[in-house]
């Protein structure tokens, strides 16, 4: 064959290759869009509520028991939401949550009082749950196969640029102003149109299944005990910083510039993480993860209170170190698993993750009321510490799987179970004919 032969035959592959792509782009485009608007909100509220607390002088005790009750209602969505959009579509469901996060952030100006704002939280966390799994459905449904990988790196990046850039709207006004409430309001609001004006065909129902914990401990110990103690972690430092911040003297605009560059950090160290774990045993670098994290939280408690200037790069330095931790962990489980299980398994890591999250805050805020600010910090240390002892444990219990045997890192973040779906480790679920009529 000539050159030109080859040429052209290569052009054809590479045309063939990307159809499906650009006649899936227009949709996979207002997921996007729609995905970004969600979480400006859930970027500006998360930070904004804690901070107007703290600010008006309640215990940090309130605060961690608000961050439980947005848990609690993940928790509650996660498990619900399957058999709501079964009995009404995707579109009605993705609607019924927006309106009622755009309600419930428009009822916090009623009263600043912490049992209604625990309440409303609840009510935020049960939306995003079923936001997120309509919004990460539609997209799994969407994504040609060939190109899953590429599509949740885009949905990924977009959804952490869109938390930062809500928690940096807060730099532009007064945090007592009511401002913050009707962007948050709106963007809950705005967030539905990318998603009403498709014309893509609705997805087929998600089914959520998860393994006992028993199974998965067996498993993978190390995933288990270790994506609780993220979400104890995490949830604890990104709800309590604010008012970690207030405490020590940063203005509420400091605060949020820490507390976004806690966001902007995992952007910069998940990948060289990831591709440091597809070389090494996953779980040294989740214990050496865990160590490093302790030592940045010990640096934070000491250093924060004393030196301001400090404070913006520390946090960015935890948050890329800890925000980084549940990937690899996730990469860790996966590497144990059949392919056809990991959607389960991927089930069962987030309700963990969330259990988690809803015990960490309430646990670390006790420890700021009786110990002072410094001590959510050293409530950190400990619990990485004891992450990071925990898995080296269990790497003399167990050999690790060789690098060839392992799929690759994938960046996954704790937003849905559906998200499994678009993972590239997983065996995409057979689509239908192009020429069948679309589910309802």
């Amino acid at each position: 064959m000539t050159q030109d032969g080859r040429g052209a035959g290569e052009a054809a592959g590479a045309e063939a290759e990307y159809a499906p792509l650009r006649r899936s782009f227009p949709s996979v485009l207002s997921v996007l869009f729609g995905a970004g608007i969600l979480n400006v909100a859930h970027g500006l509220l998360g930070i904004y509520l804690p901070l107007r607390l703290a600010s008006a002088g309640f215990a940090a005790s309130d605060v961690g028991l608000m961050a439980a009750g947005f848990s609690l209602g993940f928790i509650l969505g996660c498990l619900t939401v399957s058999r709501m959009i079964a009995r009404v579509g995707h579109i009605r469901v993705f609607a019924a949550a927006a309106a009622l996060a755009a309600a419930a952030t428009l009822a916090f100006p009623i009263a600043l009082d912490p049992v209604l704002w625990i309440g409303l939280r609840a009510v935020h966390g049960l939306a995003t749950a079923a936001l997120f799994t309509v919004l990460e459905s539609w997209l799994n449904d969407r994504a040609p196969s060939a190109h899953r990988g590429t599509i949740m790196a885009v949905y990924m990046i977009v959804g952490r640029l869109a938390v930062v850039a809500g928690q940096f709207a807060l730099l532009a006004g007064d945090i007592e102003s009511l401002v913050f409430i009707m962007l948050g309001s709106a963007a809950y609001s705005l967030c539905l149109i990318p998603m009403a004006v498709t014309r893509a065909p609705t997805p087929k129902v998600p089914r959520v299944a998860t393994m006992r914990l028993t199974d998965f401990y067996r498993l993978a110990p190390a995933a288990a005990i270790g994506v609780f103690c993220v979400g104890a972690l995490n949830a604890a430092v990104i709800n309590l910083g604010p008012v970690y911040g207030v405490r020590i003297g940063l203005t509420a605009g400091e605060a949020a510039a820490a507390m976004a560059a806690l966001q902007f950090g995992s952007l910069v160290l998940q990948w060289p993480m990831g591709w440091l774990s597809d070389r090494l045993d996953r779980r040294l670098v989740i214990a050496l993860t865990g160590v490093a994290v302790a030592a940045v939280s010990l640096l934070i408690a000491v250093v924060g209170p004393n030196d301001h200037r400090l404070v913006v790069g520390l946090f960015a330095a935890w948050g890329a170190l800890s925000l980084s931790i549940f990937a690899v962990i996730v990469a860790h489980a996966n590497d144990r698993v059949r392919s056809e299980d990991r959607v389960a398994l991927a089930s069962t890591l987030l309700l963990t993750w969330a259990v988690g999250s809803v015990i960490g805050p309430p646990v670390a805020s006790a420890f700021m009321d009786w110990l002072g600010p410094d001590a959510l910090f050293f409530y950190a240390a400990t619990v990485a510490l004891a992450m990071g002892g925990f898995v080296a444990w269990r790497m003399t219990r167990r050999a690790p799987q060789p690098p060839p045997e392992r799929p690759r890192f994938v960046n996954i973040h704790a937003t849905s179970p559906q998200l499994s779906k678009l993972d590239p480790r997983t065996e995409p679920a057979p689509k239908d004919p192009p020429d069948s009529p679309a589910p309802r």
